[in-house]
């Protein structure tokens, strides 16, 4: 088999994974660990509560502008800043979404989710190895993230380093069973091996948890027709 980038690349690709990772993280459960107010040092940050709203309600340009405004009068507080970097990210702009990162990082704003969101920005801006040390640093704060094993599993990935991609999407999907885009990943990652068995059993155990699941529908479908 000529792997995966030749024959379903028109199907689903890894910028694609990454798209839907970030579409995940707009929803209720993914917005508490994004407005999150404490580190892991016990330093609090209070950011403003007109940004934030408009960041909820995924209105980023607003976002941008209350975030700025909030910023100078409180230049160094690094929980505006983290929330800052990422709404540029959500509007595409990488480059200025890590540089805001690495601002709240040095004030000391060290949680497992800015290193998550980093290694995710620094994989769109293909600097693989900065984005699985992002990553490591996310599973140092946090080991037992199935989130975190997930993204170094998709920077090893794009870096072909598959063993360990696969072994870090066996680690998330063993901390969460339900972590749909691990399996996904993990039948792509087979399916390019040739192991079309093992991809095939990932993809029907993605839609006994969900049925409705056109992406691994799809790709088993056209797995069955090989």
């Amino acid at each position: 088999m000529g792997g995966h980038n030749d024959r379903f690349s028109n199907f689903i690709s890894l910028r694609s994974l990454l798209i839907c990772l970030f579409c995940l993280c707009l929803g209720t459960d993914c917005s508490s660990r994004f407005l999150g107010k404490k580190v892991a040092s016990g330093r609090q940050w209070i950011c403003d509560a007109e940004a934030d709203e408009a960041m909820q309600r995924c209105d980023y340009e607003a976002g941008i502008l209350l975030h700025q405004h909030f910023l100078e009068k409180e230049p160094d507080n690094a929980l505006a800043l983290y929330h800052l970097g990422y709404a540029h990210g959500q509007l595409g702009n990488h480059v200025k979404e890590v540089s805001l990162y690495e601002k709240a990082v040095v004030l000391g704003f060290e949680r497992d989710n800015i290193f998550f969101n980093m290694g995710m920005a620094y994989g769109e801006l293909n600097q693989t190895e900065k984005s699985i040390g992002a990553f490591k640093k996310a599973l140092d704060i946090n080991p037992d993230s199935a989130d975190n094993h997930f993204g170094l599993g998709i920077a090893y990935q794009k870096e072909a380093v598959d063993k360990l991609a696969e072994e870090e999407f066996l680690t998330a999907i063993k901390i969460d069973p339900r972590h749909l885009d691990a399996r996904l990943s993990l039948s792509l990652l087979y399916a390019d091996w040739g192991e079309m068995q093992k991809a095939s059993e990932q993809l029907r155990k993605i839609l006994k948890i969900d049925p409705s699941h056109e992406r691994a529908r799809g790709f088993l479908e056209r797995i069955e027709k090989e």
